[in-house]
């Protein structure tokens, strides 16, 4: 895991040594730096694979071509003994130079053969061409911006802010998508003029001209039943040794990230019975009883795990600071303290974490998965005007308490949560499924935003909207099965720009890495291609992967209830350093000064929170945030 950077056509040679400086969280093992003409790049290097050989900037044995890399090449091995029969001839053992020559020898093809994470740059010494590459799911970030003729690229946004031959343009509508979702999603980011290199994409740059391409995406099926329950079983069981057997390929220590829930019990399982020594585990508490500390102590025992607790609690509030700084780009929820802590205390003992990112994603195990599979039913077998007319008003009639019950989190829906759900009811229709799986995920929707903008930041949002207009259907066949569409539309943003985004950003900040073995390319292929009731069977989420984990751990582990990962933020608000922090960063004056909210709006959040409503909390969670990272990268800048 490491941190790169590089530019085309700045007459600056210190500006490749701020912008690899500023990555040294990234890669503190090592760094290097590359010239030719006016182009740089910039690498810094946390070892993990040929500790001794692998440094970069890494030049062909011809001279012709230069990269710098980012991530792993799982099958770097295998694909060295095609190359080696083919005449390739290497020096070191390091994946990066597998990778130099399967570019050399096969050009973007060569993406198509890679297992792995990666984000990395090959530069053309004798054509002048740039090719930047990110791998198929997106767990390793990219970005890149022009600017005054110039061209430059980097893994973490603050590495761009280094060079200061232009003035960062903030992006309103990107505010807006942040408050509906917590995160920014897309290939644009919250700064108008830096773009994110979307997942399973290639970038060419030539002759000052950009040209993008996809190289892969989630492929479509129609969930046919191809085979037999027992076939798809004893398939997936392959798939998931290889996965992470491929993932402990290591020269320093590794351990893994254990919640107490399925996917990392299972993640942490397969590590036990492929390794001879005790995996060390770490899991992270809120001190309430709701946390999972103890299904995940439970988890450890049983599999003879060095088990490591921490505790995250409303004093630990005082982080966020230095948390955003590390993310780059705002993310709105309060996981982010618990994931930076957790890397903090790993740091102690490992490099590498192994985690459970991808389970719920690939194999529907999330609520809104349930919720939107029966609401698509309930669209079906109702008509609109019984919905429409009867259904929704009576439903507006039940007390908030009562909907409450069925919530799974464990926190209070309340009112503004029970207005949400009667408004997804109106999103039930066969075309308006992305826009109900947003509402369903969103934080701010059009209720909370009506007022919430001051009027000149609301024009800015409306012609940014309207010159920016995109089609925005639904970009899966309609005549695959619903869940199979559903799931297809996480890998769009979801998982990239907000799981996988925090998972990095947070391990990274710490100088950890961190590897996902259900998102092997592999993995989330199988996932998509088998039939629906495979992944969701009734209620049952994550049916193929509960049934593969009853060969591995006990009845009390694979038939635990899922709860979700959730930090109980509302415990923490009356705390006075949560109190201090949201007085300083949501004060009139300084809303005011940042031109966005109307001042009213924020003050009434704020008092609202009283009510320990759901919602609310996340709201105000999300906006402080917001501001801190303004603080940071705008004023700061």
């Amino acid at each position: 895991m490491c941190g790169i950077c590089g530019y085309f056509g700045i007459d600056d040679d210190n500006l490749i040594v701020r912008m690899t400086d500023v990555l040294k969280h990234r890669g503190p093992d090592d760094f290097g730096y590359y010239k030719h003409g006016r182009v740089h790049l910039g690498h810094r290097r946390l070892s993990i694979i040929d500790i001794a050989g692998g440094h970069q900037p890494m030049i062909s044995s011809d001279d012709s071509y230069v990269i710098v890399f980012n991530g792993e090449i799982y099958n770097h091995r295998d694909l060295k003994k095609i190359l080696e029969y083919n005449g390739h001839t290497f020096k070191t053992s390091s994946d990066t130079e597998v990778l130099l020559h399967m570019y050399e020898e096969k050009g973007p093809t060569a993406l198509g053969e890679l297992n792995g994470m990666f984000a990395f740059a090959i530069y053309n010494q004798k054509s002048g061409e740039l090719f930047l590459a990110r791998d198929r799911i997106g767990i390793k970030p990219l970005y890149y911006m022009e600017v005054n003729g110039h061209f430059l690229f980097a893994s973490e946004i603050k590495s761009l802010l280094c060079y200061k031959g232009w003035s960062p343009t903030i992006n309103p509508k990107a505010v807006n998508d942040y408050l509906t979702l917590r995160y920014v999603p897309g290939d644009t980011t919250i700064i108008k003029e830096i773009k994110r290199l979307s997942a399973g994409h290639y970038l060419i740059y030539r002759d000052g001209k950009i040209q993008i391409k996809c190289y892969w995406k989630p492929p479509r099926s129609h969930g046919q039943k191809a085979a037999s329950e027992e076939e798809y079983l004893e398939e997936f069981s392959e798939l998931m040794e290889n996965s992470v057997k491929r993932r402990l390929m290591s020269d320093v220590s590794f351990g893994a990230y254990l919640s107490g829930g399925l996917d990392s019990s299972v993640i942490v399982a397969l590590m036990s019975k492929l390794v001879s020594e005790p995996i060390k585990t770490f899991s992270v508490g809120f001190d309430y009883k709701h946390d999972e500390l103890n299904e995940a102590a439970f988890t450890a025992k049983h599999l003879g795990c060095e088990h490591h607790e921490i505790a995250c609690r409303a004093e630990d509030c005082s982080l966020l600071p230095e948390i955003v700084h590390k993310l780059d780009e705002p993310m709105g929820d309060a996981i982010i303290i618990p994931m930076f802590m957790l890397s903090r205390a790993a740091k102690k003992e490992v490099t590498v974490i192994l985690t459970g990112e991808g389970g719920d994603e690939i194999f529907a195990g999330y609520l809104f998965h349930k919720i939107m599979t029966l609401g698509n039913l309930y669209q079906r077998i109702i008509p609109g005007i019984i919905r429409n007319r009867v259904l929704t008003p009576l439903m507006s009639l039940i007390p908030a308490k009562v909907m409450n019950v069925a919530f799974q989190y464990p926190a209070y829906l309340g009112n503004r949560g029970k207005l949400k759900a009667i408004d997804y009811l109106n999103l039930l229709e066969p075309d308006k499924m992305e826009q109900a799986y947003r509402h369903l995920i969103s934080l701010f929707d059009s209720r909370d935003k009506d007022g919430l903008y001051n009027p000149d930041f609301k024009q800015q949002l409306t012609e940014d909207v309207n010159s920016n207009t995109k089609n925005n259907q639904d970009h899966f066949d309609p005549s695959e099965p619903y869940l199979n569409r559903l799931l297809g539309i996480q890998f769009e943003h979801w998982l990239p720009d907000n799981m996988l985004h925090r998972q990095d950003k947070t391990g990274m900040a710490n100088s950890i890495e961190g590897r996902v073995p259900y998102l092997d390319h592999e993995i989330v292929e199988f996932g998509m291609r088998i039939p629906p009731n495979m992944k969701l069977r009734g209620l049952t989420g994550k049916y193929i992967l509960r049934r593969y984990a009853k060969n591995l751990l006990p009845n009390e582990i694979t038939q635990r209830k899922k709860m979700p990962f959730y930090v109980p933020i509302e415990n923490y608000f009356a705390h006075r350093s949560f109190q201090d922090l949201m007085e300083d960063l949501l004060n009139e004056k300084s809303v005011r000064h940042r031109g966005i909210f109307q001042e009213g709006a924020i003050t009434k959040l704020k008092s609202q929170m009283v009510q320990r409503e759901f919602i609310m909390i996340k709201q105000v969670f999300s906006l402080m945030v917001l501001e801190l990272w303004f603080r940071t990268f705008i004023d700061g800048t």
